[in-house]
């Protein structure tokens, strides 16, 4: 994971590496989820695309930025039990669940779990009945690079 010092600057993590390890989390959960996830435009979800990102600024100062995907998969017969074991899995990694409620909207019924890492990457999880989201922010980096459009 990438190491964000506290109270001070963020790193200058390139580009390519925040993504791929943004990536390789985001991939890490939906097969620990199962089933095909797509993109919103309904192409399906590949991880070793890296083509067309770009930092976005949110990271608390002018100057630093991170990567975002959300992504869209299948139900689950226990919304609950899936975010138990997403927080289980993730634990060994350094996460931890910042929350985690229940919801309802058109007959889905779905959890909202969120988990951080140390380092600012966030995991928000929505295991639901009839679908799933996945929404993964990466650590925030101040490279040049994060406000070009990854190659």
């Amino acid at each position: 994971m990438i190491s964000t010092p506290t109270g001070g600057p963020a790193p200058q993590t390139a580009p390519l590496d925040l993504l791929r390890q943004m990536l390789g989390l985001t991939d890490e959960l939906a097969r620990f989820h199962g089933g095909q996830w797509t993109h919103e435009n309904g192409v399906v979800f590949d991880p070793a695309s890296t083509a067309g990102y770009r930092g976005v600024l949110s990271c608390g100062d002018d100057s630093s930025r991170h990567f975002t995907v959300h992504i869209f998969g299948p139900g689950v017969s226990d919304p609950e039990a899936a975010t138990r074991a997403a927080a289980e899995h993730f634990a060994d990694q350094g996460f931890s669940e910042a929350n985690n409620f229940e919801s309802t909207a058109k007959d889905n019924r779905y959890f909202v779990q969120t988990l951080t890492h140390p380092d600012g990457t966030s995991v928000i999880y929505h295991p639901g009945t009839k679908h799933s989201s996945i929404d993964v922010e990466s650590a925030c980096s101040s490279h040049p690079g994060m406000a070009e459009r990854t190659p």
